[in-house]
């Protein structure tokens, strides 16, 4: 992580900036707080990492996983601008960037201008829904509303608690002051708009925005929300054939465009003709150029990679991909039609931009308020991670689920879940593909109880787990599988967990602590209405890392695994629990 003038700053993995620490994103330097400007800002792209599903899905032509560890590599700049002196006598209010010293900064990083000692970001700022941040407007709060005056701010606490409310800030020409207290609450601040401000492209100018300003502090978790799209690699597409393809492509589609079908001929007899016959490089290329347009089509090939892991045509390239199957015990049929360890995966993970104050859809194709990143003009491409490790995927009987779906009680809480599901896509601006009903709070909830006890069994911590969940009228399985990169990578833990010998017992664990959370009866009591998606569901219980998770903890329902009091009908597995945990129904 580098300065805009290249001089380092601090340092990130590769997997925070695509997951936490993005453009847009605030971070915590060594001697500042600054923000990761757009990508159209860096120099270096470091290296290339090739998948043609997402590069035809999101439109461009390639990733390259951000280059850390180097001096210039990720520019940033400072923000927020607005900094406070350290030194209680003095407390001064400042910006940062007037008078700026570049070589002093780099030595003793952000000094106040009148007493010379150290200086901290301040903690408060502005963001608006549109994706804006902004400093927060100090003259206008310490004034109580516009104001002309040009006086010295001063920030100081009266000593008698560590609350707001003792924290005041005084101008030192007219003599205003006020209190923190209220600082943060959104009802304070109706007579403002938002700036338009975008911090992460200081070349830019303001944009016009009429939505309302909301302030916050600027570690809040509603400040920065990564907006990323991933893709397990499967067979063909990773073969080394579409690799070349997708190398080439900018080449063959310039080629293409100036001599038509000439180019092509062209670019294969200068890439290709060497190791591939014409038919195959048409064949690859035609698959290439075919238009991805939703993202369910990115799982639903990967749900068939998976479910036909045996066929020639996806046994084709183990080197990462490998999955093995055994033979259901007859008293699991009813519920799984197959349990697959993958004992090879690779995950890539691109980031497409950010959002603020609400957290994005993963699998929406269309979102409103998401500020993409500048995919560049020469050539497009993204910031994207690659992760290397294993998986369990567990495929739900179909038949069964007819037949659970059709009871009484489970279809009218599943069509109240689809309602509220929708409305709250509605109210978000989001496009609704699939509609999501019970048997997708069934496998969600399922594989948040499993990789709460596989954390526990594997080694891995829960937030190293990540679930990915298949579902739609084709598709009807989780894929748990290990997603840290950079951090604990693929250790065995997870797939030595798939063998039937061993997983029984881990789900009899989850469904045993199903059954029983510590916030009831509050907790199971609890029915999806309005904004609330989820049913018998809290931290206690199914709740995980959102990280972990791929709908932000929504769609929850623990009374759909286990029989819960008074919704006994409603478990999917009630007979298996009641096997499991010798209960009497």
């Amino acid at each position: 992580m580098a300065g805009y003038d290249n001089n380092k700053l601090g340092e990130l993995r590769p997997n925070q900036i695509i997951s936490t620490f993005g453009p847009g994103a605030i971070v915590d330097a060594v001697k500042d707080s600054v923000t990761v400007l757009d990508i159209n800002y860096w120099k270096e792209k470091g290296k290339k990492i090739i998948d043609g599903r997402l590069a035809s899905y999101l439109g461009v032509d390639c990733f390259y996983m951000p280059r850390t560890s180097y001096s210039g590599d990720v520019p940033v700049i400072s923000f927020p601008s607005i900094h406070v002196c350290s030194n209680l006598k003095c407390g001064r209010l400042f910006d940062a960037r007037d008078n700026f010293d570049l070589e002093r900064y780099l030595r003793f990083g952000v000094t106040c201008p009148d007493c010379y000692k150290p200086a901290y970001p301040s903690r408060f700022i502005t963001i608006c829904e549109n994706g804006h941040m902004d400093d927060f407007p100090w003259s206008w709060w310490v004034h109580c509303g516009a104001t002309n005056c040009k006086g010295k701010l001063k920030m100081y606490s009266t000593g008698n608690t560590s609350t707001l409310a003792d924290m005041r800030v005084k101008c030192e020409l007219c003599g205003a002051k006020r209190s923190m207290s209220g600082a943060t609450q959104e009802d304070n601040f109706s007579e403002l708009r938002c700036t338009g401000h975008h911090p992460f492209r200081p070349r830019s100018r303001n944009e016009r925005c009429d939505k309302k300003v909301i302030p916050s502090q600027r570690g809040a978790s509603n400040v920065y929300f990564s907006v990323s799209r991933s893709a397990i690699s499967i067979p063909p597409w990773v073969n080394p054939l579409y690799n070349l393809v997708d190398e080439h492509l900018h080449d063959i589609e310039l080629l293409k465009d100036v001599m038509g079908d000439k180019g092509v001929t062209a670019a294969y007899e200068k890439y290709f003709a060497e190791n591939y016959t014409r038919a195959e490089f048409d064949e690859a290329l035609t698959r290439r150029l075919s238009n991805i347009t939703e993202f369910k089509e990115i799982k639903q090939m990967e749900y068939d990679a998976i479910t036909h892991h045996n066929d020639p045509a996806y046994a084709s390239n183990k080197k990462h991909f490998k999955a093995e199957e055994d033979s259901l015990p007859a008293y699991l049929k009813p519920y799984f039609s197959r349990i697959i360890r993958i004992t090879r995966l690779r995950e890539v993970k691109v980031l497409l931009g950010f959002t603020r104050v609400d957290a994005p859809d993963p699998d929406a194709d269309v979102q409103a308020n998401v500020v993409y990143l500048n995919k560049g003009k020469s050539e497009k491409w993204l910031p994207s991670a690659e992760v290397n490790g294993e998986g369990v995927f567990v495929e739900f009987n179909k038949e069964t689920l007819e037949k659970w779906l059709s009871i009484p009680s489970v279809k009218a809480l599943s069509q109240r879940y689809e309602a509220c599901y929708e409305e709250f896509c509605n109210a978000k601006g989001w496009t609704l593909n699939v509609k999501r009903n019970a048997t997708y709070v069934l496998m969600h909830t399922f594989a948040h109880l499993l990789i709460k006890q596989m954390s526990m069994a594997s080694g891995y911590s829960s937030s190293a787990i990540r679930e990915r969940i298949y579902f739609s009228e084709k598709m009807t399985g989780i894929l748990l599988y290990t997603g840290s990169a950079d951090k604990e990578g693929s250790l065995g833990g997870l797939v030595e967990l798939g063998n039937i010998g061993k997983l029984v017992p881990l789900m009899k664990d989850a469904f045993q602590e199903a059954l029983l959370c510590t916030n009831d009866p509050e907790c199971m009591s609890n029915a999806p209405a309005g904004n609330n998606l989820n049913g018998a569901a809290c931290h206690s219980c199914c709740m995980i890392s959102e990280t972990a998770c791929e709908n932000g903890n929504r769609m929850l329902d623990r009374g759909l695994v286990v029989p819960v009091a008074s919704r006994e009908r409603e478990s999917y597995f009630r007979e298996l629990v009641c096997e499991l945990c010798q209960l009497e129904m």
